[in-house]
C-alpha cells in the first residue's frame, strides 16, 4: 500500500483522495497549461483513475472540455482547479498540485514542453525571497 493524500479547492466544498502512490509528478510547460491556468507552469500529480475519488461536492465539480486534449475540472464556486483528464493518458487522473492539503512527498520528476518554458524559471533561486509578504 502506498502513499494515501488528499486535498480540496480553495473554498473547501470539493475535497478529494488518492490512494497508493502516483504514477508520476510532472511540471507542464506548454503554453496551453500556462493560459488555461493562469500560471507559469502547471504542476500534475498523475494517478490511477481508480486510485482518485471525488469525497465531498462532486455536484460543485464542473468541467471543461479542452479540444482533442481532454477535459479540466474545477470546482463552479470558487474556480479552483482540481484535476485534468488527458487523452493521451488514459485511466490516469492529472491532479494539481496546488490542491492537495499536503504535497511535499511528492516532488516533480522532470519538466515537459520545456521548449516553451520561461527562461527566468530556470534563475528563480537567485530571485530575492521573503518568509511573507512584502510591507509596501
Amino acid at each position: 500500500m502506498g502513499i494515501k493524500s488528499d486535498g480540496s479547492c480553495y473554498c473547501g466544498k470539493v475535497h478529494f483522495t488518492i490512494k497508493n502512490d502516483p504514477k508520476l509528478v510532472v511540471n507542464c510547460h506548454c503554453d496551453d497549461c500556462k493560459k488555461r491556468n493562469g500560471t507559469v507552469f502547471s504542476t500534475y500529480i498523475a494517478v490511477h483513475k481508480n486510485d482518485f475519488a471525488l469525497t465531498r461536492g462532486e455536484s460543485a465539480i464542473k468541467q471543461y472540455k479542452i479540444e482533442n486534449v481532454g477535459t479540466k475540472y474545477f470546482c463552479s464556486e470558487c474556480g479552483s482547479p482540481i484535476y485534468n483528464e488527458n487523452f493521451r493518458l488514459p485511466g490516469l487522473c492529472l491532479a494539481f498540485y496546488g490542491a492537495f492539503s499536503n504535497p511535499t512527498n511528492f516532488n516533480p520528476a522532470f519538466n515537459v514542453f520545456s521548449s516553451t518554458k520561461h527562461g527566468w524559471v530556470d534563475t528563480i533561486k537567485s530571485i530575492p525571497s521573503f518568509q511573507e509578504g512584502i510591507d509596501q
